[in-house]
């Protein structure tokens, strides 16, 4: 029978212990820290981790994860399926599919997706997926990360300040690109509120004369007796109430860029004298005989067809052609409304900066502005999203605090006037972009699905 431990080893027992229990307590600390570390990581990366045990269907999220989801652990039904219902709804096709998929064929993913959040915010995800299985190749669980990209994507979909990720939207950037670098007239086109001195300010901004001057004139806002005199200075004495010597645009515009606005309402008489600028390069002020060269890159807009006005003899056909060596029109804002979540997000950081604070639009208020056909489009849009934020009180924006035209008018179509001919690049492009939903294609090109389904069925026949 085994005698009774001595003092001394109970003591050699207690000491062993206690370093036992320290070590543990060290180890323990060191995880702590760890995942601390860890928790900081994903913060500053924005980017959680995740574990799906597909036999129990239980979801585990890092805590980086529910905040880039904006949900509350005790209230999110960790399950796949409730992990699909804060997906885009237009996304969750691609995502299920890109999911089955890799579990099925032992590939993994990595896909870009949208998330629709409970106030309505729109973020952008970059995923990835590897899964685990056992020997027999059944899938056992899978785990991945989630990174949002909303800045970057938001930074990737505009361009000199201009807001858009449409294949529409995309055309015009590439052509701004192309664009700045030479000196030719480019003539803007497009409806009232699009964005026309924005895309002339991009191309001035992205080009070699950024560092001079931009200089606007709108062409309707001056009576043609003031115009003249706008556009080419005068000299003191020129006519009743010219005081003293005064420079015109073009001459501000030395070495820069002169923006003509709605040049489509420059009378006749002016048109000639625009014309002969254009022609030689030179003018001379009003009441004066001295010729001043004159270097400029003209650029110019009309909310309507110049090509119209000409027919109607309102336009002289040889400065048409002068001012539009290259001609840019921008879609409505109705023939891009995939862009609308995108631009309501860049008021809401524009309103933060000036003090008006937004907890984000409903689902339901969205979809309202979706299906408005925004006649007086970007600007519109701005105008209502101000309107909402001082009606809303900082609140969640509902359906209640827009203005009462877009409630009233959200089931009407927009008037489009002639149906809009399609043709396959068009067509294919927004197919790509729509990752093959026609629905969203038909949005995209700006066209009803039943036209964009006749459109596809005669081409199969083809």
């Amino acid at each position: 029978m085994a005698g009774k431990p001595t003092y001394e080893e109970l003591a050699q027992r207690v000491a062993a212990l206690e370093k036992a229990i320290a070590e543990l307590k060290g180890a323990e600390e060191a995880v702590r820290k760890s995942e601390l570390r860890l928790k900081e990581a994903e913060q500053i990366a924005h980017l959680g981790h995740w574990e799906l045990n597909i036999i129990t269907n239980t979801l585990y999220w890092s805590d980086e994860i529910y905040r880039i989801f904006d949900l509350d652990p005790s209230e999110f039904g960790a399950t796949y399926e409730a992990f699909l219902d804060v997906v885009y709804p237009d996304d969750r096709r691609l995502v299920d599919k890109a999911y089955t998929d890799s579990v099925k064929n032992k590939t993994g993913y990595d896909i870009i997706h949208r998330l629709l959040l409970k106030d309505g915010t729109i973020k952008f995800v970059h995923e990835k997926c590897q899964t685990i299985y056992d020997e027999n190749g059944k899938p056992l669980r899978s785990i991945g990360t989630v990174q949002d990209i909303t800045k970057q994507k938001q930074i990737e979909y505009s361009f000199s300040g201009i807001i858009g990720r449409s294949a529409k939207m995309r055309e015009l950037f590439e052509t701004i690109k192309d664009i700045t670098e030479v000196n030719i007239p480019v003539l803007i086109e497009g409806e009232s509120g699009t964005g026309k001195e924005l895309v002339a300010r991009a191309i001035h901004n992205e080009g070699p004369r950024s560092n001079k001057p931009f200089v606007p004139v709108n062409c309707s806002a001056l009576p043609e007796g003031l115009l003249e005199s706008e556009l080419f200075g005068h000299v003191k004495g020129a006519f009743t109430g010219a005081l003293k010597d005064r420079k015109g645009r073009f001459e501000m515009a030395r070495g820069g860029t002169l923006f003509l606005d709605e040049i489509a309402d420059l009378s006749k008489a002016v048109q000639a004298k625009l014309l002969r600028v254009l022609q030689e390069g030179t003018f001379e002020q009003v009441g004066s005989e001295k010729t001043v060269l004159t270097d400029v890159r003209i650029i110019s807009a009309a909310n309507r067809s110049l090509k119209q006005e000409m027919k109607k003899g309102d336009f002289r056909d040889d400065l048409f052609y002068r001012i539009s060596v290259v001609p840019i029109h921008i879609p409505p804002l109705r023939e891009r409304k995939d862009d609308i979540p995108l631009l309501i997000d860049n008021f809401f950081e524009k309103a933060s900066y000036e003090g008006q604070h937004s907890d984000g639009i409903s689902k339901d208020a969205l979809a309202i502005m979706v299906d408005y056909p925004w006649p007086g489009n970007v600007r519109e849009l701005q105008s209502a999203i101000w309107y909402a934020l001082i009606k809303s009180k900082g609140q969640t924006i509902q359906p209640v605090h827009l203005p009462i035209e877009l409630k009233s008018k959200k089931a009407e179509k927009p008037s489009r006037g002639p149906s809009r001919r399609l043709n396959s690049q068009d067509v294919e492009s927004a197919l790509v972009e729509s990752g093959g939903n026609k629905a969203k294609a038909a949005r995209i090109l700006g066209v009803g699905r039943a036209t964009l389904y006749r459109f596809l069925k005669d081409v199969e026949r083809t």
